[in-house]
């Protein structure tokens, strides 16, 4: 008869009688229930959404007549898409080695707590896989390398196709990514903002040249003030995961914006922000730097203020701020459809 695994008692906090969980619950699923979980996590709706900026690039460098190449566009995506990934992940990951360090001399922390079964919501993150071991550090680390190498190996490669201007775009998002996950940075209290702005550069800006320079092979300040709206819709919805992890950042001390002014605030910031990026398409209509299909994009407007007027509760709850992410997210890549569908004939 085989022995029952020790629950590691150290990492709630209590006894395992007190708390009355089993090996199953601390470990949690494993094998092909782990690997399920664990891509859930990786936030495809969110990768998908993120892609608007390159959707946003390609459309308006096929509206300006460049042909599209098949192969250059699998490229940015692929890059996009492992850059998005592992950025996601080493923000969680450097929270986690943030807890450990200071929480070391005393592991009964309420960050580390994992509560029994029912007191909490689902798992959202891989920080919390990462808290109750079910994963280890160090493999969240190997893909956050995987990530890092497949989306610098891809800029490499657009390089060899079109100019090295494409691997000067793809390192300065890398290095850009490096700015929030700084300690100085990341848990500041108003230094956080250059995290934040940096981020807005790299999973907005960036992608929107890239993709149009990869067609073009050019770039004119007009692309430069067209790339605004959807590097603002794609950070706004990117930072509206924060939403489900404000507890833990408060308690953190990091810097995020429902953190700091409440989800209350910070959601109506959210829709000022989305509203004025939505109107930029008009006023970039009426300078002739767009066309009247632009129009169409507006079709996501009301989808998106759903979401961040839909509730001023503070703090938010785990039910609302789902809410919130699942209406950015279908927001943005509704924005995506649309501006294809107006630049493809426009």
């Amino acid at each position: 008869m085989s022995k029952k695994p020790e629950i590691p008692t150290h990492i709630f906090g209590r006894s395992a009688a007190d708390r009355d969980l089993t090996a199953e619950a601390v470990y949690g699923p494993t094998g092909r229930g782990l690997l399920t979980l664990f891509a859930r996590l990786l936030r495809p709706a969110l990768t998908s959404a993120l892609a608007l900026p390159i959707v946003w690039g390609l459309a308006l460098a096929h509206w300006h007549g460049s042909p599209l190449n098949g192969w250059t566009i699998t490229l940015l995506l692929s890059a996009n898409a492992a850059f998005c990934i592992g950025l996601n992940l080493a923000g969680q990951y450097a929270d986690f080695r943030r807890v450990l360090k200071n929480d070391r001399s005393a592991l009964d922390s309420d960050i580390l707590a994992a509560p029994a079964e029912g007191q909490q919501p689902p798992l959202q993150d891989v920080f919390q896989l990462l808290q109750t071991r079910r994963v280890r550090p160090g493999a969240v680390r190997s893909l956050v390398m995987l990530c890092l190498w497949i989306s610098l190996l891809s800029y490499i490669w657009l390089m060899q196709l079109v100019g090295w201007p494409l691997l000067f775009f793809g390192l300065l998002s890398i290095l850009l990514a490096v700015v929030p996950l700084l300690p100085a940075i990341r848990y500041s209290r108003w230094r956080w903002l250059l995290g934040d702005l940096a981020i807005l550069v790299a999973v907005g800006v960036l992608p929107v040249l890239s993709a149009y320079y990869a067609q073009r092979e050019m770039i004119d300040r007009w692309v430069l003030l067209t790339s605004v709206v959807p590097a603002i819709l794609a950070w706004l919805t990117f930072m509206s995961y924060n939403l489900l992890s404000w507890r833990r950042d408060w308690r953190l001390r990091r810097g995020t914006a429902v953190a700091v002014f409440g989800s209350e605030r910070a959601l109506d910031g959210a829709a000022v922000m989305g509203v004025a990026a939505f109107t930029s398409v008009l006023l970039l209509m009426a300078l002739g730097a767009l066309p009247l299909s632009s129009l169409l994009v507006l079709g996501a407007l009301p989808i998106f203020l759903r979401g961040f007027t839909y509730n001023s509760q503070h703090p938010i709850s785990h039910a609302n701020a789902l809410y919130v992410i699942d209406r950015s997210t279908q927001a943005a890549i509704l924005a995506g459809l649309l501006w294809m569908l107006a630049l493809w004939n426009g």
